[in-house]
């Protein structure tokens, strides 16, 4: 009896504990405290002057949205045995008649056993054999590319790779005029194959939908709206007009600030942080932009470090609490700019590089916990979508505007931010920390915390005195003196203007009466 009893028991226990395993799900491998998923990205050729040129660019842009690392190389600069400590790796091919002369990449390449992605031609015969894969090759051809709800028209490539055959789940869709159809992406038990990709049109948003489901990310993506490009010496009384106009319209907007390195005890620093508290208050989020290069790369040498940090501190005693901070994209490969600044916050919007000026260029990037994928609205107005698009894109999406002083283009970006059917996402309501010496600043389900202290959004405009010596006042000798002095002097010409003109007059009437006589 005993023995039986024991056994129900240990059968119940096992029963418990298959219940408990189906019912929580497995931990993510992007959860936190994990390290981020390292992805090798090859490719033959950046195919400057074509129309394929800066496409490398733009996948390590969507990429760096589902936190990965990331680490760009050449298939001529591959070593042997690289190819291992990688469970995902990309291949893009933007030149058909290169063939890959790397011995110690087709030996390894041969024998690797992780996930693998292939974009555009000379698709290997491992990706053939797993896909069950069937091309029609197709020279200078116009197609129209359609992927959830967006679609784009009369898209000119050079050359096309129609699939013909294929296993496993396909993304979107390719029409040729001549009626040649193809999926734009093909995923099968980790294998997946992008016979078409450039920078600027459709495709970039379209392989966004292919990299979801082969990093297994499995986090729901957000739209966000961000303004940029903004500076102490911006309008900052336009700028509290434009937090009210989104506040109004239900809007919750990110602004992206310049920072101010030195001089953070003068009233016009504390205006532009009593307007940043104003704009947190209508429902505004605070992240840094990363200071101009200009100012980082100056004999100083200053220590980023330091100085964000201090100007981090210096936000936070006005209340303000950011977020995380903005940059281009070329700053994550960067071992300057990451060791130094960017260590500081878990959060990222990642605009697109405009000019490139590394200090310590690295081929591997540094990730973030949470990273916006920023596309500016000229971008997404290139595509025709359904009335319900936007609702989700595949990547955390930050759309961008310049802040500026053309009171034209802000109206029209609040007035198509008003008509939109997209459901746009306020940042605070996602978990993100700033780490100073002095201070933590973090958010969780829309509220604010500074050192776990809960902060009051109300905000009302406060003023700031315009009376204050930018350069303080020397000490001046016999000041007093001086000054008496002048009084006298100023005195004695007055009399003596005075005696000249009654002298002058006398003198006018005698020579008078002397002519007359």
């Amino acid at each position: 009896m005993l023995y039986k009893a024991t056994n129900k028991i240990l059968l119940l226990f096992i029963s418990m504990l298959l219940v408990i395993i189906t019912i929580v799900p497995a931990p993510s491998v992007h959860a936190e405290g994990n390290k981020p998923v390292r992805v090798l990205l090859l490719y033959d050729s950046l195919a400057r002057g074509s129309a394929k040129s800066g496409n490398v660019e733009a996948l390590q842009h969507v990429l760096a949205a589902y936190s990965v690392q990331v680490t760009l190389q050449s298939f001529d600069n591959y070593k042997k045995g690289e190819l291992q400590q990688y469970t995902k790796v990309i291949g893009i091919y933007n030149v058909p008649d290169i063939a890959i002369t790397n011995l110690d990449f087709e030996r390894d390449f041969a024998q690797y056993k992780g996930e693998y992605l292939h974009i555009g031609t000379n698709v290997p015969s491992m990706v053939q054999r797993k896909l069950n894969l069937q091309t029609q090759q197709v020279k200078e051809d116009t197609f129209k590319l359609t992927i959830d709800d967006f679609s784009q028209k009369a898209i000119q490539t050079e050359s096309l790779t129609y699939i013909t055959a294929h296993e496993g789940t396909t993304y979107g869709l390719i029409s040729s005029r001549s009626g040649l159809q193809s999926p734009f992406g093909v995923v099968h038990k980790g294998i997946a194959y992008v016979p078409y990709f450039e920078k600027g049109n459709l495709s970039e948003l379209a392989i966004g939908f292919v990299l979801r489901d082969w990093l297994e990310w499995t986090e729901q993506s957000s739209t966000y709206v961000v303004f940029k490009e903004i500076y102490p010496f911006s309008n900052l009384t336009r700028l509290e007009q434009l937090a009210d106009e989104l506040y109004e319209a239900g809007i919750p907007f990110v602004v992206s600030v310049r920072p101010i390195l030195i001089n953070l005890d003068y009233p016009a620093t504390k205006r532009y942080f009593k307007t940043l508290k104003y704009v947190q208050s209508r429902n505004g989020n605070i992240v840094v932009n990363v200071p101009e290069i200009s100012a980082i790369l100056s004999p100083l040498e200053r220590d980023l470090n330091k100085s964000l940090g201090l100007f981090i501190d210096a936000m936070v005693k006005e209340g303000v609490a950011p977020l995380g901070f903005g940059a281009e994209m070329y700053w994550t490969y960067d071992q300057y700019f990451t060791n130094s600044g960017l260590g500081l916050f878990d959060t990222a919007v990642l605009f697109q590089n405009e000019e490139i000026k590394h200090k310590a260029q690295d081929n591997t990037s540094k990730s973030f916990s949470s990273t916006l994928y920023s596309s500016r609205l000229e971008y997404l107005e290139q595509f025709d979508y359904k009335e319900t698009a936007l609702t989700e894109l595949p990547m955390n999406t930050a759309i961008t505007f310049n802040f500026n002083d053309n009171e034209q283009e802000l109206n029209e970006a609040v007035k198509w931010l008003r008509d939109s059917w997209v459901t746009f996402a306020d940042l605070k309501y996602g978990d993100h920390t700033v780490t100073t010496q002095a201070n933590t600043i973090r958010s969780s389900g829309g509220s604010l915390y500074i050192n776990d202290q809960l902060i009051d959004l109300a905000s009302a405009r406060e003023e700031v005195s315009e009376e204050y010596e930018y350069k303080p006042k020397e000490q001046k000798s016999f000041e007093r003196w001086f000054n008496v002095q002048n009084k006298v002097f100023i005195v004695i010409i007055l009399v003596t203007i005075v005696a000249f003109g009654g002298f002058f007059i006398i003198g006018h009437r005698l020579y008078k009466r002397k002519y007359f006589k």
